[in-house]
């Protein structure tokens, strides 16, 4: 079982490194105040996200810790957490969009569905998202089972156990199973949970995605 900063399997023939944000090994700061208090551990969804994304893209793994940085100094970390449509729009202005291997096209946080569906069926890129209120994951491609149409998730916090995400897995991706430690009311070690990163999802909770463009 994985439980260490990153886990890495093979997915349909691709290899995928999961950024595990529940590790507390995450101790970068990501913070747009100072002193620095939040880390990638307890913030850095969005910075994961992104870099979930420009491997799929891509094939190359980057690197948490300097997106973190860049993020903050560029206007993509303030106090409600990392803002997309700012860090998307200066990794544009930088270049390093292109490094990452998408296109942003500066339309800020979208909810038309359809048009994210045509974007993933089509293999036009990825796309950045909430699945609940408050967390970014990554959108890697879509499917229709039974008439739903679901998206296949990678999750830096692996919540498919949280009552607020459970109820829209439909499928889990059995190597991206990331082990928890659990603590009860004083703090101490109570059980293990096992998560997973990576899952097909139903699009009903989705919202506020943005569409990144494959090169």
């Amino acid at each position: 079982m994985k439980t260490g900063k990153s886990i890495n399997f093979i997915f349909q023939g691709k290899t995928v490194t999961v950024f595990n944000q529940r590790s507390r090994l995450w101790t970068h700061p990501y913070d747009d105040k100072t002193p620095q208090m939040a880390t990638l551990s307890s913030a850095g969804c969005g910075v994961f996200s992104i870099c979930h994304c420009g491997q799929w893209l891509t094939g190359h793994t980057f690197d948490p810790e300097a997106l973190a940085d860049f993020s903050t100094a560029n206007g993509g970390r303030d106090d409600t957490g990392t803002n997309r449509p700012e860090l998307l729009a200066s990794m544009m202005k930088s270049g390093l969009a292109r490094a990452y291997g998408f296109r942003y096209e500066m339309d800020g946080l979208r909810n038309d569905k359809e048009t994210l569906w045509d974007h993933l069926a089509a293999h036009r890129g990825i796309a950045l998202c909430n699945l609940r209120v408050g967390h970014i994951v990554s959108l890697a491609d879509m499917r229709i089972v039974d008439g739903e149409k679901q998206a296949l998730v990678i999750d830096s916090y692996s919540e498919t156990s949280d009552p607020r995400v459970t109820p829209i897995v439909r499928e889990i991706i059995r190597d991206s199973a990331i082990e928890t430690e659990e603590s009860n009311e004083k703090g101490f070690y109570a059980f293990s949970r096992t998560q997973y990163a990576m899952y097909w999802a139903s699009g009903e909770t989705i919202r506020d995605f943005n569409l990144l463009h494959a090169l």
